[in-house]
């Protein structure tokens, strides 16, 4: 065996490198060694012999050595080869030494030209066999290295893992796409457990045979391949390599669910799905398509295509075939249409099919067309009756005898029917041509209706606003309506639009003034000689000691008593016309409704005394600062506390309470007793009405009291109603707003504590009623100007310093979207607030804020201005 070591590269050639390996080579000396001459066995023997000589060295090759007889010439070489030192050693033999007797000198001669001959070619065939082996080794060396670098760029990829373990499953090397994998280093890895990583699985779906745990915690699914072997010292060694398919699973599994969901969403909403080849006219449909057409899943090898042209209505065919040419030919995108089809029972059905070509060739013909196919028989028929009904709702919108408009989020009229034009005294062409509510209203009454409107919408309770209206007329005169406006959103153009009926109550408000007239000089004639009737009564009490029996005196009494009720009578009438008229002027100031409450217990309180009950006050919370009339508020209380006692159960409590609900205030008159008839209940606000007129007597009043508190309550911008259990408990209640100031003052006083300087603000609004109520609602921070069109508004930007700008952003002369730029140029500390009626303007982020009116209230607009106050220390 020869032996060859094998040394790496390096870049200096004189040296060695590390030790590789060796290369080796097997060689059988008898082969090699034998019959190198034809005299070899005859004439002489050839002995070779690893070593210096034939008693120390190896025997490497002894031809037919004749143990019995001793040469008589031995000639001995000795070669260095392959770092190792040979001895050729050459005997006679008996033949050689028989014919050297009879001719010794030639057989010297010719024995030295064959052993010079035979020693040439021995060391030329091994010079040969050397180079054989080198360029053999040189072979070896690079296929060898070619191998290791296939190797390693296998192990090293950075797509799969390999691990090589020992025989205990111990973590010999790890591959860097195995250490990313598992998030842990080599260091970590080396001689770990690879249990403890990786144990094998059998999921029923058969989708990964394995699962890993990564450092993390995550778990994965692997697909594991093992292989076992042994090293060169025969101990066992297994490589693992592992594909991660945690991703590739997940995926396979959400595309799975979503052709599942797709399908059941296919079957659910029975939609066909069918692919037209339109070179055969072949074509494949859905088990969906099959059950709509009538027939089993898979329609059992029918000429689906032909089933279907044959079973469209004659009429309807050339709908389909046109709207097919219109997508062949490019002028449409899809092919969509509507036709009947006829049953399998022989009745007809309504289909509509939605397609698209997904195939053309070079020139542009189709070549495949794919769409759905769905039954529209029910929407078909309740399109129908959806148009029928809305044109026999146009019918009774146009006909009815009550005025119907429709407007849009600015007011303006969209649609109108002919009563309302005629209340309008304006044909629908000029109420369509850009005319708004607004200017039929005269200021007053619209200022109103849109406060309580805007305040009815921002509670989203989808109330319907209810008033009495002027109506201005061409010729200057004014008409009364009875206003009932509702809203709705529309969604699909993202804005509100508004509904308005009216009633014509001119000659109901005529024949009411009349009434109101005759009341109110009724009563103003009886109040004279009713006060001359008390003045002589207490004359004559007076004179009791002066002689009047007690007979005299009870009917003094009772005439003063019936004198006092008819006053009270009197009283009640003229409160009910004056402020029904508008006639009575509310001096509004801001006071703690606690205090008003208070002082209205006090006073009725020998009023409760008299009819065997007592009144208790509950407060909760923080003042209630409020904006009312104090003598009206304490008109309505006295009135409810009367009430509450006059009903109540003897020895029993009236209870009255007072707390804040948003920016309402709210009291409650609480008491016990019988409650309010049933009867009553629809009844029970309107004048001269009783629960039972035979209580008059009992009771006392004229059925004035709660319509006279409804209509103070009304008029300060609150509510009033009711809530009552047969012999059991009964609470009227009714609101006031929170003072809007006070609402103002407490904001500014919980921002900051400091001083606040006055505002500068540029008011640019086209709705000069709008303007003044906002400036009103400001003026107690901040002096306003008001520009109602872009020219003024830029006049006054250029001129005129400014803190705050508030756009409203349609004007008559263009969007005020185009002041901003020039407002930031000249005024860059300004503060910019869009306030407007479009709710389509995008917002803007150099705006402070960009508010909505019909969504806002008033309070949350001055509160958004009020950010904007300078601090002074």
């Amino acid at each position: 065996m020869l032996f060859k070591p094998i040394y790496a590269a390096t870049p200096a050639s004189d040296k060695r490198g590390e030790f590789l390996g060796w290369i080796n080579a097997a060689f059988v000396a008898q082969d090699l060694l034998s019959d190198l001459t034809s005299s070899q066995g005859t004439g002489f023997n050839l002995w070779a012999y690893d070593g210096t000589s034939g008693k120390v060295g190896i025997p490497l090759y002894a031809g037919n050595r004749d143990v019995a007889a001793q040469p008589k010439f031995t000639r001995t070489h000795q070669i260095e080869h392959f770092g190792r030192t040979w001895t050729l050693e050459f005997v006679s033999t008996r033949q050689f030494e028989a014919a050297l007797q009879t001719y010794r000198p030639f057989s010297i001669l010719i024995a030295g030209l064959i052993m010079t001959i035979l020693l040439v070619s021995i060391l030329q065939n091994i010079r040969q066999r050397s180079e054989t082996l080198n360029e053999i080794s040189e072979f070896k060396n690079r296929q060898i290295e070619e191998r290791e670098q296939e190797n390693r760029s296998i192990v090293e990829n950075d797509v799969t893992s390999v691990f090589l373990l020992e025989a205990s499953d111990r973590i010999l090397f790890a591959n860097q796409a195995a250490q990313r994998c598992f998030g842990r280093t080599a260091g970590e890895m080396h001689m770990a457990n690879f249990a403890t990583m990786v144990e094998e699985a059998h999921p029923s779906d058969g989708s990964y045979n394995a699962k890993g745990k990564t450092k993390s915690g995550s778990e994965l699914e692997l697909d594991l391949q093992r292989n076992e072997w042994l090293s060169g010292t025969g101990e066992k060694r297994s490589t693992v390599i592992l594909r991660d398919l945690s991703s590739q699973n997940t995926a396979q599994r959400a595309l799975k669910q979503s052709k599942t969901l797709f399908d059941m969403a296919l079957e659910g909403s029975e939609i066909g799905v069918f692919d037209i080849d339109l070179k055969t006219g072949k074509s494949d449909v859905s088990d969906t398509w099959c059950r709509i057409m009538g027939y089993a899943p898979g329609c059992n090898g029918i000429d689906t295509q032909k089933s279907f042209i044959d079973r469209i209505h004659p009429d309807d065919v050339a709908i389909l075939e046109q709207a097919d040419a219109d997508c062949f030919s490019g002028k449409t995108s899809r092919s969509i249409a509507e036709y009947r089809l006829k049953n399998k029972d022989g009745s007809w059905c309504w289909m509509r099919s939605d397609a698209v070509v997904s195939e053309r060739d070079a020139h542009g013909n189709a070549l495949r067309l794919i769409g759905t196919q769905t039954d529209v028989t029910e929407l078909r028929h309740n399109r129908n009756a959806l148009e029928n009904s809305e044109r026999r709702f146009r019918q009774v919108v146009e006909y009815a005898p009550i005025g119907m408009a429709l407007m849009d989020d600015t007011g303006s009229f969209v649609d109108v029917n002919s009563a309302f034009s005629k209340i309008a005294g304006r044909s629908e062409a000029d109420l369509t041509n850009g005319l708004r509510l607004a200017d039929l209203i005269p200021y007053d009454d619209r200022k109103g209706m849109y406060a309580a409107v805007s305040k009815l919408m921002s509670e989203k309770k989808g109330a319907v606003y209810s008033a009495e209206h002027r109506i201005s007329m061409l010729d200057g005169d004014d008409r009364w309506g009875d206003f009932n406006v509702s809203w709705s959103f529309d969604k699909n153009e993202n804005r509100y639009f508004f509904i308005a009926q009216i009633i014509d109550i001119t000659d109901k408000k005529k024949i009411e003034k009349m009434k109101d007239e005759f009341v109110s000089t009724v009563s103003h004639e009886l109040r004279t000689p009713l006060t001359s009737i008390k003045g002589a009564l207490g004359l004559l009490t007076a004179m009791t000691a002066s002689g009047l029996t007690s007979a005299q005196s009870r009917l003094i009494d009772i005439a003063k008593s019936n004198a006092d009720r008819l006053t009270d009578i009197v009283n009640d009438i003229l409160d009910l016309e004056k402020i029904s008229s508008g006639e009575v002027t509310f001096n509004n100031a801001e006071f703690d409704l606690e205090d008003i409450i208070k002082a209205s217990v006090h006073q009725m309180s020998p009023f409760a005394a008299t009819h065997s009950c007592t009144i208790a006050v509950e407060i909760h919370g923080p003042s209630l600062p409020v904006n009312v009339d104090y003598g009206r508020t304490q008109q309505v209380l006295a009135n409810l506390i009367s009430n509450a006692c006059k009903y109540s159960d003897p020895d029993s409590q009236v209870l009255v309470k007072a707390e804040m609900i948003d920016d309402q205030a709210i009291v409650y008159v609480q008491n016990f007793g019988s409650g309010v008839p049933d009867s009553f209940r629809s009844k029970i606000f309107m004048p001269f009405s009783q629960a039972d007129s035979s209580d008059t007597r009992a009771t006392g009043g004229t059925g004035l009291g709660l319509n006279i508190t409804r209509q103070i309550v009304l008029r300060q911008g609150g509510k009033i109603g009711y809530e009552s259990v047969r012999d059991g408990i009964t609470v009227f209640w009714f609101t006031i707003p929170i003072s809007t100031r006070a609402l103002v003052v407490d904001w500014i006083a919980k921002s900051s504590p400091h001083h606040r300087e006055r505002l500068a603000i540029l008011h640019v609004e086209d709705d000069h009623d709008f303007a003044e109520v906002l400036a009103a609602a400001l003026t107690d921070f901040a002096d306003v100007q008001h520009a109602r069109s872009l020219a003024t508004a830029k006049i006054l930007i250029a001129s005129e310093h400014l803190d705050v700008v508030i756009l409203d952003w349609t004007l008559p002369d263009g969007n005020a979207n185009a002041l901003i730029e020039e407002i930031k140029r000249r005024h860059p500390e300004a503060s910019i607030i869009g306030l407007s009626a479009n709710s389509r303007q995008e917002n803007d982020p150099r705006l402070s804020a960009n508010i909505v009116k019909s969504h806002s209230e008033m309070a949350a607009v001055v509160a958004s201005i009020n950010k904007c106050l300078p601090i002074v220390a």
